[in-house]
């Protein structure tokens, strides 16, 4: 252990009196270093838990001056562990003044005799650092040692949780990335592992944090693979204030479980195939199998009503955003509810609760290399239509360039010609409308308008393509169309029997309605 100034004044050898106790805090403090000064007012060269030693040569016998009324007061307020007095340089005792201080103050006051040199003392001191910083290493070199032997136990990982929980005289538990306990020190933990908060939201691979709760100490380590996967996260606690938990070892067992967990790469790639399962099952809307798996895959299943998400990229970008879904990596608000991923196909789907289904929109589009589509709000009996609106969403935000796209919000949701190839329209309308393409009604007697024109003969007349489109327009109300073209409703009526007859339709069937209507707004002719 450090020296303290009760271990260095009971060292025989040294020959030290003590002149003025002080207080018991400040005799069996450990002692940093000592410092010989003359000085006035040493105490801008201290760091404190120094001992300072001296001779008075600038100190008067009678009365301090000045600048040493308060000199002791200094020293105390710098964490001075004491003063040592060399006696008989110019002082055959010590100044009745400075013992008065130190007195007052609490200060340890000792002298020093003229045959015990400073230098004897410093040894001593030094020695005693030296010895702990030995016997510190030896300690952590013990510790390792433990923990390198655990690894080649027939359980490693629960083995290395044990054995740190006694080397720090505390608790430890490993949970893995879906919030499942893995390993544990102890049967019940002191501290619930819910009641971490931000302690648990974790935006970088390998980050620790810290923080004090119910009064433990508590250290979380993010355990990741050598290939930057997330393999789990230890926390350790003992009782006490923040700081008094050794670090070093729960680092190191941090280092060993990583290595222990990767050995067995295969679990992680069952663990995503069993994800990539479950969540097909989810999304075609057979979640009753999947319940029973739900808190070892993703810590639950979120709350009705949700909300479907597919996320499209290169496989690095999905699976950056894979992390920022895994459990316990949460870095947007607390307690949000559970959350159903997995890889589809080479596209990663989540599901959320609609509740939370902003926040994470925003936090998975701050990548710009993945394309997200979000379906409307479903039940997971209706989940296999969340599938396929989220699946078209994504589909059309790739083809737009949108970042995100809530299904029903894009702009070929209302426009046809944004979801079916432009040729194909076209040739629709074109095949539709053949039989009228040539075709012209008389308008020679009655009003005109600017919608007629003169054939070769000089008669006024109107393609029946745009009859047919007026007649649309006014929602099949005769009296309203032949309104517009400026001509009798019987005139109106004899026409629009003609193009039924063309056409070989029937005016009255809705869906032919809009078949015509759709041939019409993408004719060639318009």
């Amino acid at each position: 252990m450090t020296i303290s100034l009760r271990g260095l004044l009971n060292r025989s050898n040294l020959h030290l009196e003590v002149v003025v106790a002080g207080d018991s805090e400040s005799v069996d403090a450990p002692i940093s270093w000592v410092h010989s000064t003359e000085l006035a007012d040493p105490t801008p060269y201290l760091v404190g838990g120094e001992l300072i030693l001296l001779t008075g040569l600038d100190m008067a016998d009678d009365k301090a001056n000045e600048k040493q009324r308060q000199y002791a007061r200094r020293l105390v307020k710098a964490d001075v562990r004491g003063i040592g007095f060399g006696i008989g340089v110019k002082h055959p005792s010590i100044p009745e003044w400075l013992v008065e201080q130190c007195g007052h103050y609490g200060l340890p006051l000792f002298s020093v005799p003229a045959p015990t040199p400073f230098i004897a003392i410093t040894k001593e001191v030094s020695r005693g650092l030296t010895d702990e910083r030995q016997r510190g290493f030896a300690h952590l070199y013990n510790d390792q040692r433990q923990l390198m032997r655990s690894v080649h136990s027939l359980y490693p990982v629960s083995s290395i949780v044990s054995k740190l929980a006694e080397i720090v005289g505390g608790w430890a538990t490993l949970i893995n990335p879906a919030g499942t306990v893995i390993a544990s020190s102890h049967r019940f933990l002191p501290v619930q592992i819910g009641s971490l908060g931000d302690a648990l939201t974790f935006s970088v691979l390998g980050e620790a944090k810290f923080v004090n709760v119910k009064g433990y100490d508590v250290a979380v380590f993010h355990v990741a693979s050598p290939a930057g996967d997330t393999l789990g996260y230890l926390i350790v606690g003992r009782k006490g204030l923040t700081g008094s938990l050794d670090h070093t070892p729960v680092a190191a067992a941090a280092a060993l479980l990583s290595l222990a967990i990767s050995r067995s790469s295969d679990a992680n790639r069952v663990l995503s195939r069993l994800r990539a399962l479950m969540v097909r099952r989810c999304l075609e809307g057979r979640e009753k199998s999947v319940r029973p798996y739900a808190h070892d895959l993703w810590d639950g299943m979120p709350a009705e009503p949700l909300c479907a998400m597919r996320l499209v990229g290169d496989m690095s970008a999905l699976e950056a955003a894979q992390h920022l879904v895994e459990p316990f990596r949460k870095s947007m608000v607390k307690n949000l509810n559970p959350v159903v991923f997995g890889m589809v196909e080479d596209d990663l789907w989540v599901i959320v609760s609609q509740s939370n289904a902003s926040e994470w929109i925003n936090q998975l589009s701050r990548d710009g290399s993945v394309v997200l589509g979000i379906s409307s709000g479903s039940t997971w009996l209706d989940m296999a239509r969340a599938r396929h609106e989220a699946y078209q969403a994504a589909a059309e935000a790739k083809t737009t360039g949108a970042a995100t796209l809530q299904y029903g919000q894009g702009s070929g949701a209302g426009a046809l010609e944004n979801l079916v190839e432009p040729s194909l329209l076209r040739a629709f309308a074109d095949l539709k409308l053949a039989p009228l393409r040539n075709v012209t009604f008389n308008l020679s007697t009655g009003p005109h308008t600017g919608q007629e024109r003169n054939d070769d003969a000089g008669t006024l007349s109107i393609g029946a393509i745009d009859v047919l489109r007026t007649w649309i327009e006014a929602r099949g109300k005769l009296e309203e169309a032949a309104f517009k073209l400026e001509i009798h409703r019987h005139t109106m009526s004899k026409y629009m029997a003609q193009i039924a007859k063309l056409l070989s339709v029937d005016l009255k069937d809705p869906g032919t309605v809009a078949e015509l209507w759709f041939a019409c707004r993408y004719s060639r002719t318009r």
